[in-house]
């Protein structure tokens, strides 16, 4: 591409810009640090786009690196979709508190939660798991990267909106889903890897927070160790969980809601780690052990969670 550029548009400084929604292959065998260097010229643009030091992991992948500490095969990217059943809560009254809030009955709504996304994840052979590539990028640049070319559309059987017994319809334990061809263009699989995938700002982002989850984990640890009444976590039933939610825990949250309230410009939803959220919000109902065994076997995370009771997510669609 920039033997076209030199050609055509050599002082074009948004010449990329114009493949940004052309379809994208990935040759077998193309490791992310190929794919770091292959952007290289345009990295000013990317990271303007991206809002990533994309210069920051170019220079990190160009560090020699010892042997790798990670399990995870090969990097993928895939799109997946999901619609459920919305559900409401009355708004949380004057003086109430998190935990009481958010242990409300909910109600449900006409309309659907539909959501979309291109995810790139740390995949390995025979586990269906998908892992987290954000943490150090020098266990992961020398992966090959691939493209699936299957779709995932998956809702819930409680919905009734995937029938069972048509054809071509899956279904697991909290999911029914259907497959679909797809592809990515150069936007999109950028914005995997960058947003999705590496998710931090920076390399040195990504250790400190690194440092951050190891020590959050031992004292997490030492909590579960001195608990004698705590029931264990891989104990998956489908009764409706009960949420803490620790004092202060909000108290940053609340602060901005209250900021923005002040400059007349309301908070819009942090749900979606895409957009560079710190946050997750998800249900610990469907957030299983392995999602704990995760961080316990990589001490590695995309970022701070906090167990809300709204977004589902299941792990069972994950291509093989």
């Amino acid at each position: 591409m920039l033997s076209i550029q030199n050609v055509i548009a050599n002082t074009d400084p948004f010449f990329l810009l114009r493949f940004f929604h052309h379809t994208v292959l990935i040759e077998e065998g193309t490791t992310l640090a190929s794919i770091f260097l292959a952007i290289e010229p345009w990295k000013a643009l990317l990271a303007a786009y991206l809002d990533r030091d994309v210069g920051a992991y170019i220079d990190e992948v160009r560090k020699p690196s010892g042997p790798t500490a990670w399990d995870i095969e090969w990097i993928g990217i895939d799109r997946r979709s999901s619609v459920y059943r919305a559900y409401k809560r009355q708004d949380m009254e004057e003086g109430e508190d998190f935990s009481t809030y958010f242990n409300r009955e909910r109600f449900p709504t006409d309309e659907f939660d539909i959501e979309s996304s291109c995810d790139a994840s740390g995949f390995i052979k025979g586990d269906k798991e998908r892992w987290s590539i954000s943490g150090d990028v020098q266990q992961i640049k020398n992966l090959p990267v691939i493209l699936y070319s299957k779709q995932t559309l998956m809702t819930s059987p409680k919905d009734g909106l995937l029938k069972k017994n048509v054809s071509g319809v899956k279904s697991s334990k909290h999911s029914c889903f259907v497959y679909g061809d797809t592809s990515f263009s150069f936007r999109e699989v950028m914005e995997a890897i960058f947003i999705s995938g590496l998710f931090f700002y920076a390399p040195k982002d990504a250790a400190s927070s690194l440092d951050e989850l190891k020590a959050s984990l031992a004292e997490l640890e030492e909590e579960r160790a001195e608990s004698t009444n705590t029931e264990s976590i891989g104990n998956e039933t489908d009764e409706e969980p009960t949420i803490v939610v620790a004092d202060g825990a909000f108290d940053s949250l609340t602060s901005h809601m209250e900021s923005e309230k002040r400059s007349g410009n309301p908070l819009r939803s942090c749900a979606s780690r895409k957009e560079g959220c710190p946050y997750v919000l998800a249900t610990s109902k469907w957030l299983s052990l392995q999602r704990y065994s995760y961080f316990k076997k990589r001490n590695d995370v995309n970022m701070h969670l906090v167990f809300l009771y709204n977004v589902r997510m299941s792990d069972e669609t994950s291509p093989s």
